[in-house]
């Protein structure tokens, strides 16, 4: 879970709570947009839309510190300094994905916050299946893929160092419909999108719609204590079964292992050549021996 230091601020008119839609027409994704298709009770209802921002994430974050209520949304068009883990870039171009962040208050032990990105990696997946037909699957700890390439990524971020999480910001990028020429050219071979896999153009205001409906439902169940279970949904939808092996670049180093699962801090479990039992508390898989 990524600590960053404080962004710059965005221009106070560049975002509109529940604002005249821009840009105009059926590509729009505007909070008018969602919330006729939303049913969930506080995730999404309370919208700061940007037509264009540099980062929702940072965003929501300047958000969060000011005291806007959890559940609240910083949805945009295009971001253009968008970034996913590791301080690496997003591809963001206008009117073609999801891009949005999600501020929420736990108020749980601070070991705790991966479970957060767990669950959006699990509502992410959900939606696309659900509102898309797109078979996805995470590849830990919150790639979400279609066969080796990504088509969605999580990034959840805190400020602080206090052993109590108090505000925590989750956001999601999700490739809809990019066409493979919308993509870098390093990055071609090694993503996609809902319409490159299905061919068709999607409506991204119903998955954004049934991806917040996901998070909130999952959201209440680890407030409640019920992270089993959303460990349980995390592994069945996994890339990576038990067995599969990897090479990980965790804080120790490289190290290859055979896949066990995952522990209820979302930490991944591998059991290395020797047999002896090897637990990544964060990291990256760098290599994968896809059958």
């Amino acid at each position: 879970m990524k600590r960053p230091a404080p962004p710059p601020r965005d221009p106070p008119a560049a975002g509109v709570l529940f604002g005249p839609p821009q840009p105009s027409g059926d590509e729009a994704l505007t909070p008018a947009a969602l919330q006729r298709r939303l049913r969930t009770a506080v995730f999404g209802h309370r919208v700061f839309y940007y037509p264009s921002i540099g980062s929702t994430n940072d965003r929501a974050l300047e958000l969060a510190a000011a005291g806007e209520p959890e559940g609240s949304l910083v949805l945009a068009e295009e971001q253009t300094l968008g970034r996913g883990r590791r301080d690496r870039s997003w591809s963001s171009p206008p009117c073609s994905g999801i891009y949005a962040t999600l501020i929420l208050r736990p108020s749980v032990p601070a070991p705790r916050a991966p479970l957060f990105t767990f669950m959006a990696a699990v509502a992410v997946t959900e939606a696309l299946e659900e509102a898309a037909a797109v078979p996805a699957r995470i590849k830990w700890p919150n790639d979400v893929m279609v066969g080796t390439r990504k088509i969605a990524g999580i990034l959840g971020e805190v400020r602080g160092s206090d052993p109590e999480i108090r505000e925590l910001v989750v956001g999601f990028g999700i490739n809809v419909n990019h066409g493979p020429e919308d993509f870098p050219a390093d990055l071609r071979g090694r993503a996609t999108s809902v319409r490159v896999e299905t061919g068709v153009p999607a409506e991204r205001a119903s998955i954004l719609a049934r991806l917040l409906e996901g998070l909130e439902r999952r959201y209440g169940r680890l407030l409640r204590g019920e992270a089993s279970d959303l460990l349980r949904e995390w592994e069945g939808l996994s890339a990576l079964p038990p067995g599969e092996r990897v090479v990980v670049q965790g804080p120790g180093g490289r190290v290859e292992g055979s896949v066990v699962g995952v522990d209820d801090e979302g930490a991944l479990l591998l059991r290395d050549g020797d047999g002896r039992a090897v637990r990544v508390p964060f990291g990256e898989i760098v290599r994968c021996f896809w059958p």
